[in-house]
């Protein structure tokens, strides 16, 4: 009986050696996808991706003003038909459209566009604690040991914007804080009305 089992058991591991194989040559395929579905950004992306965030903003104040006058009238259903464009994530869908823009590729301008911005506060930071450390009433061993930490930092982070173009790099700086507050705006606003 032992013999008709291991032959069984043989046959099940070749039958599923192919299947296995497919599986993990699939695993790099998607990704590959995944990479090629990142875009190559242009400065005319950083129109749209300002725009989009303010007419996202729009639409979350909005839906933040209608979330308000139900909870003051005590209107659940009201209550919830204002939360369901922003639980759905249809100010996105909305600002996409009125762009004539494919959702997708506003998704990856966004995305994009804020890890650069994100990265690039943070470095900011960094560089600013590296400025004040002189200021600061600490010993000179601690100002040291805090030194080289934020210096390790500031090593390990990647200049986000060492990957664009020279163009689109110039255009990104000069519009940083504006779109950093677009951005924050957006997240807070999302944050608010998503934490109630």
């Amino acid at each position: 009986m032992r013999p008709f089992t291991l032959q069984l058991s043989v046959l099940a591991l070749a039958c599923a050696l192919p299947l296995l194989a497919t599986a993990q040559t699939a695993a790099p395929a998607a990704a590959t996808a995944n990479v090629e579905a990142e875009i190559a950004l242009a400065v005319a992306d950083l129109d749209l991706y300002q725009r989009g965030l303010q007419l996202e903003i729009e639409a979350l104040r909005q839906a933040q003003q209608q979330l308000q006058s139900a909870r003051d009238a005590r209107d659940d259903v009201s209550e919830s038909t204002a939360l369901q464009p922003v639980l759905t994530r249809a100010y996105e869908r909305n600002a996409a459209k009125s762009l004539n823009v494919d959702l997708r590729r506003y998704r990856e301008v966004k995305r994009q566009f804020g890890d650069i911005l994100v990265l690039g506060e943070y470095i900011d930071q960094l560089n600013a604690q590296l400025e004040q450390l002189h200021q600061s009433g600490i010993s000179a061993k601690q100002r040291a040991d805090q030194r080289k930490s934020i210096e390790e930092a500031r090593a390990r982070a990647v200049d986000p914007y060492a990957v664009l173009d020279v163009a689109l790099r110039d255009a990104l700086k000069q519009r940083a804080d504006a779109l950093v507050r677009l951005r924050i705006n957006n997240r807070d606003l999302v944050q608010e009305l998503t934490s109630r």
